[in-house]
């Protein structure tokens, strides 16, 4: 096994851990789990194959608005809406030390999210402008699978996600922390390395398939996301690349507001760059750190902005 391909393993847990940051889109509030970009990167097709526990911390801040009526439940609207949200994600991953065939690796993650969300918009006859600072959605991954070929060069994961609805939310704010309903994602990543050239080609996709908010009686339709990543060595240490996330909501909302807007079903497309440093500290600790920044080029029934990632991630 390669240094650079030992690299990677730590930094493959960041990406999972910035999808649990939330983010404005289709469906209630405008307001979803997925950022464009979120789970792009290198190594996002990796689950470590070597025992022992990971953690990461995972940085989002996103910038964006609304030039849509934004449902609050079926009784508010808001118009334009304007968010500024901040996330950050602790994550941890334990492989633990199984003997499965076939070069298979079996892990399980946990992720924290801490947030704050400021927001404006006229609702009613109002202007309304609200803050909230508290606790995210937790969400655990009891099944994360990963297998690898035999030359280190080629690696698949398949997971299912498990997201509680934990977080800070009220009925009627518009800024809030979690989403108040379940969110169930299975999810397939693949990474192709190719070492001669520094190369690292990965890609992410994953459904969110939601359970009804009983509070608003508001039901989010599930949506499909891919990420894309192209990242390019040029010293051991530091890497360039550029990402892409896309998103497809394929199933209407449910609701009176959605029922009169054709389904309220989201779309949006974000591009960026990516810059990726591993610092070593000592013999045996290594820490990568991530930067990404990813701009919405295309969006439909959701908020429009900008996503900025900073990632660290590193092996106890």
């Amino acid at each position: 096994m390669t240094r650079s391909v030992s690299c990677l393993y730590a930094a493959a847990i960041a990406f999972a851990a910035a999808a649990c940051a939330q983010e404005a889109k289709a469906t209630e509030a405008v307001a979803g789990r997925y950022i464009p970009g979120a789970y792009a990167g290198p190594g996002a097709g990796i689950v470590p194959p070597m025992p022992g526990a990971y953690w990461a911390m995972a940085n989002v801040y996103y910038n964006g608005s609304a030039g849509t009526n934004v449902p609050f439940g079926d009784n508010q609207i808001a118009l334009g809406l304007k968010a500024d949200i901040w996330n950050t994600v602790l994550a941890g991953v334990y492989v633990p030390n199984l003997d499965l065939p076939g070069n298979w690796t079996y892990a399980v993650q946990g992720s924290l999210p801490i947030g704050w969300t400021k927001a404006e918009a006229d609702v009613g006859r109002f202007e309304t402008v609200q803050d909230v600072t508290g606790i995210g959605d937790i969400a655990i991954t009891p099944i994360l699978l990963g297998w690898h070929n035999e030359a280190f060069n080629r690696f698949f994961s398949a997971s299912l996600t498990v997201t509680a609805p934990t977080g800070e939310w009220e009925k009627g704010d518009i800024a809030f922390i979690g989403l108040n309903y379940w969110t169930f994602t299975p999810a397939i990543a693949f990474t192709y390395l190719v070492p001669e050239h520094g190369l690292d080609l990965s890609a992410s996709l994953g459904v969110d398939i939601n359970t009804k908010n009983t509070d608003t009686d508001y039901y989010s339709g599930a949506m499909a996301h891919l990420d894309l990543s192209v990242t390019k060595n040029v010293t051991k240490e530091l890497a360039f690349g550029a990402v892409a996330g896309f998103l497809y909501q394929f199933e209407d909302d449910r609701s009176t507001f959605a029922d009169a807007n054709n389904g309220f079903k989201g779309r949006s497309i974000g591009l960026g760059p990516l810059v990726n440093y591993k610092a070593k500290f000592g013999e045996n600790t290594e820490i990568d750190f991530k930067l990404k920044w990813v701009h919405e080029v295309s969006v439909e029934n959701r908020m429009k902005g900008n996503a900025i990632f900073f990632n660290v991630a590193g092996k106890f």
